[in-house]
């Protein structure tokens, strides 16, 4: 395929004075993975959580409130992460590497201060500051990678870059299994501070990539101006997309399984170990599915097709796993068997993003533009957990909600066509 050809003839050095794509690679990847860590936490400890919260605050702490303030709570998180977009203008006028280390101090330190909070209004400021500074991670480090390692192996680097998130929920699944009912929920929060750790490490080893040195800022605006402002709102529209259609299923797969067992007679206790369990078996897929985007792209020769790909894959396996496996058949054992599929498709098309979204602006606004896209991605998506919640708590039914609320994917096929097709062409200066 064409992206092959550029692939054989580009430089396999990193620049005089650059770091080496490994380090580079790896310190990026870290972020991301204790990132993943952090947010994926509160999906696994969730129930345990507001059953403490709520009453704290006055709330009745029933399976309707969890439902409704759980999904409440994320779509402020997410808003958090929305907001997160000046991180985005910031890394392209201050530099990368500083503006990456601050956003892992922010959300790492509001993260551990969950874990302190004594009511649902404290947990909620804690959860949206925790969510301003993981958004912003993405802002910083994804340019931060592709601007700093060779062209022949940019690609395939970015799609793989986002294997450290489902590592990090790897890692949230593992520790709630292993000691989660040892340190309680407030403990598992408490843990998220140690990302800040990684701070010291990119200061004093990561320089700032050449694309971002040296050069002319330009105003925001030209985001908006001309071409770039269909290429703009394709990209911010297509991030709604696939963060609406995530955080609408994968999010709900331990919480709807942990209903079910508790109300099969299992303890409350089994039941997040089982929603773990979920969450480990739902990112071997995803896992998969970022390893193989950088193949796939190149196999199919296209960004869009493989976009395509990924869109309607997560609207047959988000119908498949919850209304024909948990609404139809009612079988646990079946949803749980097919959540590796749910993964590749709804969080796997991450892997490809991760490629495609720097591919479409230049470096001097490669993170105000991916910030933006990402983050005004988020607000719209983080209609999706809360819908989620509001619409179980009325129906009486998680996986009808979340078979309803698929459909997001099919309105995004058609803004596929609208982005710029980059396979092949090297990075923008």
């Amino acid at each position: 395929m064409t992206e092959s050809i550029v692939d054989g003839v580009a430089p396999s050095v990193a620049a005089p004075g650059a770091a080496s794509p490994r380090k580079v690679f790896w310190a990026t990847w870290f972020g991301w993975m204790l990132d993943g860590f952090d947010s994926s936490m509160y999906g696994y400890i969730l129930v345990s959580a507001l059953s403490e919260l709520l009453p704290a605050s006055g709330i009745e702490p029933s399976k309707a409130n969890i439902g409704i303030y759980g999904g409440l709570l994320f779509s402020i998180f997410m808003l958090g992460w929305a907001c997160s977009m000046v991180w985005g203008w910031a890394a392209d006028r201050y530099g990368r590497v500083r503006i990456m280390c601050w956003t892992v101090l922010v959300y790492s330190l509001f993260t551990a201060l969950c874990g302190l909070a004594t009511g649902i209004v404290m947990f909620a400021l804690f959860r949206f500051v925790a969510g301003f500074g993981i958004g912003g991670e993405w802002a910083a480090g994804t340019p931060l990678l592709q601007e700093s390692v060779p062209e022949n192996t940019r690609v395939r680097l970015a799609g793989w870059l986002h294997t450290a998130t489902p590592t990090g929920l790897f890692l949230a699944a593992a520790v709630t299994l292993a000691i989660g009912s040892t340190l309680g929920w407030r403990g598992m929060f408490l843990l998220g501070i140690l990302p800040a750790l990684l701070i010291a490490y990119l200061r004093s080893n990561i320089p700032e990539p050449s694309h971002s040195a040296q050069r002319e800022q330009p105003s925001v605006s030209a985001l908006f101006a001309g071409d770039q402002a269909r290429t703009t709102w394709a990209a911010a529209l297509m991030m709604a997309c696939i963060i609406f259609g995530l955080w609408s299923s994968n999010f709900w797969a331990p919480t709807v399984i942990a209903t079910k067992l508790v109300a099969a007679g299992a303890t409350p206790a089994h039941a997040q170990e089982m929603g773990a369990v979920a969450g480990l078996i739902t990112n071997v897929g995803t896992l998969i599915g970022c390893l193989l985007v950088p193949s796939l792209t190149t196999w199919l020769g296209s960004r869009r097709r493989t976009a395509v790909l990924f869109f309607i894959g997560g609207l047959i396996s988000v119908v498949v796993c919850y209304e024909v496996a948990i609404e139809w058949l009612d079988n646990l054992t079946l949803f749980m068997v097919l959540l590796p599929v749910l993964g590749f498709f709804t969080n796997g098309v991450f892997g490809l993003f991760t490629i495609w979204l720097p591919e479409m602006f230049p470096s001097a606004l490669r993170g105000t533009g991916s910030g933006f896209a990402f983050s005004m991605g988020r607000v719209l998506g983080a209609a999706g957990p809360s819908l989620i919640g509001a619409l179980a708590a009325r129906t009486g039914s998680f996986p009808l909600a979340i078979s309803m609320l698929s459909l997001i994917y099919v309105i995004g096929l058609p803004l596929i066509k609208l982005a710029p097709e980059t396979a092949g062409k090297p990075l923008a200066k």
